[in-house]
């Protein structure tokens, strides 16, 4: 069977890690199987180098009615049986349209809920479209089950939605050696290190936890904080922003800005607690790549988070945008090295257990194998 995956571009994301683990899964598999994205950029190289077609359409607005056009005839032309998407509305919309249009079938990853402008004019069409084309798909695929349930709320079919959590692979992140990250950014050895990585965005919480690592006490003054991740919605302006905000808050020495790296994952090993206040997720992979690794996670209980991080058993939890629980938490992680101990060896054993990709890959390969007897 061919497979097509549709992204929402072509840098790094949590949506793409995954397409590209099914995409192996796939082909190990048997499948056929190649990539559609708007643009180029750093997750389209990792394609290149592990040698997966990629094709270029945009149809990430919904008023690229060409592009829609062009999505069917790119379909067609390479004979594909089943678009996966694994992008957001608009994309959806119009990717479901082009892969029926085409005659092949769907399946529409859903990798965090909705989010529509405030204004009724404007919101309800897109959910009338984005509803009426759910139901033209074969399965509507959840990360989480708070992703799940989001989707039913706004008015999907409950009959094809299900949840299928993300999940990594515990044993090959443990078999990348650490880059020494410490080393490289002058950060002392007995120092204690938290970290963010993820996308710089006000949704991500980056400004929340700047603001409260500032509010810890004196007595934690050995603390540094790594954020990894590139400002790629606002064209640098945004990291300008925590930066001058580090420095207000007089943090400027010890916040450790890396930008975009490829090896975020194998970085999480030198950090002492993972630290993700975002107000919106779906089931966050560096979330499972931190447990995976053993080190607690402090977030907020937003999404699928709480799915994967037990509040108090394998990691701290607390409420968006409140600065003073998340200082609070942050303060019981960077005293207690007997309690980042023993949070860190329970996330471990839960992602094993409960988040694993294998497993992950294999419900999605057994939806394949429905769609190509024609279930």
């Amino acid at each position: 069977m061919r497979v097509a995956h549709l992204v929402t571009s072509g840098d790094q994301a949590g949506g793409q890690a995954v397409a590209l683990t099914l995409a192996r899964a796939a082909r190990a598999a048997g499948h056929d199987v190649l990539f559609v994205s708007p643009t180029s950029g750093a997750f389209v190289a990792q394609l290149t180098r592990e040698r997966f077609e990629t094709r270029f359409v945009d149809v990430t607005r919904t008023t690229r009615w060409r592009d829609c056009v062009r999505l069917r005839q790119l379909l067609r032309g390479l004979d594909v049986d089943l678009l996966h998407t694994h992008v957001h509305v608009a994309a959806g919309v119009l990717g479901r349209l082009a892969g029926r249009a085409a005659g092949s079938a769907v399946v529409s990853h859903l990798h965090i809920e909705n989010h529509f402008r405030p204004q009724r004019w404007a919101r309800a069409p897109l959910i009338a479209l984005d509803n009426g084309t759910a139901r033209l798909c074969t399965r509507l695929l959840a990360v989480s089950d708070a992703t799940r349930l989001a989707f039913e709320r706004q008015g999907f079919p409950p009959r094809l939605l299900e949840t299928v959590h993300n999940g990594v692979d515990v044993g090959a992140l443990a078999a990348v050696p650490p880059p020494d990250l410490r080393a490289e950014l002058g950060i002392p050895a007995d120092a204690l290190v938290l970290g963010h990585v993820g996308r710089l965005a006000p949704v991500k919480g980056q400004r929340q936890l700047l603001e409260a690592v500032a509010r810890l006490p004196a007595a934690t003054a050995a603390v540094h904080v790594v954020v990894i991740g590139a400002d790629t919605e606002a064209d640098g302006a945004y990291a300008a922003e925590l930066g001058r905000l580090a420095a207000r808050l007089g943090l400027g020495e010890t916040v450790h800005f890396t930008g975009f790296r490829d090896d975020a994952a194998a970085a999480i090993q030198e950090l002492d607690a993972l630290v993700l206040p975002s107000s919106i997720e779906g089931l966050p992979l560096v979330v499972l790549e931190a447990m995976a690794h053993a080190k607690p996670v402090v977030a907020t209980a937003v999404g699928g988070t709480p799915e994967a991080v037990l509040d108090g058993e394998t990691g701290l939890l607390v409420p968006p945008d409140d600065v003073a629980a998340l200082a609070a938490a942050l303060e019981r992680i960077v005293s207690d090295a007997h309690l980042r101990r023993n949070l860190g060896r329970a996330a471990r054993l839960r992602v094993a257990e409960h988040f694993d990709a294998g497993r992950m890959a294999q419900r999605v390969l057994e939806v394949y194998e429905n769609v190509e007897r024609g279930h």
